[in-house]
């Protein structure tokens, strides 16, 4: 099976909650995505990463309903090491993903509370 994305212990502060992710070379993801330069796909980051990580912190968290303000700022590859910072309020999860000092994407996903 192809690999998914590696999460590590989260730590939370008064900032919000941070995760630490790591993109396997061999992610499901990058089949088609592109031959010869993989790249992870905004839906990848958005479910399968960002989505799935919340759900790692806050498994009440309900039905996904939508998103709000996404930007992808910085493409993601194979090998790359990132921080996935979470804050929570209402229906509501921000995030911002970034690769060291670099910002990746950001954005807001909404819950049905």
């Amino acid at each position: 099976m192809k690999g998914e994305f590696e999460f590590g212990d989260a730590s939370t502060d008064a900032e919000g909650t941070s995760l630490p992710v790591t993109v396997p070379v061999d992610l499901k993801y990058f089949e088609g995505h592109f031959p010869g330069n993989p790249l992870v796909p905004g839906v990848a980051q958005i479910v399968a990463l960002v989505e799935a990580g919340a759900r790692r912190v806050w498994p009440e968290l309900g039905f996904s309903i939508g998103m709000r303000r996404v930007k992808f700022t910085h493409a993601l590859r194979g090998g790359d090491a990132l921080v996935l910072r979470l804050t929570r309020e209402d229906g509501k999860v921000r995030f911002a993903l970034t690769k060291g000092d670099i910002p990746c994407s950001k954005g807001a996903l909404l819950f049905r509370t």
